[in-house]
């Protein structure tokens, strides 16, 4: 089962890219990426630790460039200590909309490799521990609240992959104003 679903999807994305040109004028894009939040650590039952997903569009102008909008989700998890022996986990979760513009740094003459930068402005809500206000015995200080702010980005296109490197400012946040998010995507080009 787990084969077959893997061929399947190299077949999908073979076809996708066979038939696909990249940074054309008037084209649009559809992107699906997901990463880490503020460092490496992937057990979510542990401090500090945290994933994104995004899915976005976009469409190239006349320099290559193009105005991109993503729905964001991401998730952070604070671990607190009641009693100093066992641990409590918080979870803090960002529900957002992206909109901004990619401009082209760098390019190979054959179009398969883009450096760009992205800047985006952000607005959201942030939900910290599921709107319950106490862990076990300990009342929770910070609240739900709407997320405005920024990113700014850095992302490499290999062909349709790309990696990406963003720093998310959010002044609204009750928990952390900046997050930094690594990342791994696909672009759908049409």
């Amino acid at each position: 089962m787990k084969n077959s679903l893997m061929t399947f999807l190299f077949m999908c994305l073979s076809v996708t890219y066979s038939f696909s040109q990249v940074h054309v004028k008037g084209n649009r894009y559809f992107d699906i990426a997901a990463g880490t939040v503020d460092g490496i650590e992937h057990d979510l039952n542990r401090d500090n630790a945290g994933f994104w997903i995004s899915l976005g569009t976009g469409k190239y102008n006349k320099f290559e460039n193009s105005w991109r909008w993503n729905l964001d989700y991401l998730q952070k998890t604070y671990a607190y200590s009641p009693d100093g022996n066992s641990t409590g986990i918080i979870p803090v979760r960002h529900y957002s909309v992206q909109f901004g513009h990619a401009f082209k740094l760098l390019q190979s003459k054959r179009r398969v490799f883009y450096l760009n930068a992205i800047p985006q402005l952000i607005a959201g809500y942030e939900s910290v521990n599921n709107n319950i206000s106490t862990a076990g015995n300990y009342h929770i200080n910070n609240r739900n609240k709407f997320l405005i702010g920024g990113m700014i980005g850095l992302e490499i296109e290999i062909e349709n992959f790309n990696i990406q490197a963003k720093q998310r400012w959010l002044p609204t946040s009750s928990t952390k104003i900046f997050h930094t998010q690594l990342g791994i995507g696909y672009r759908f080009n049409r």
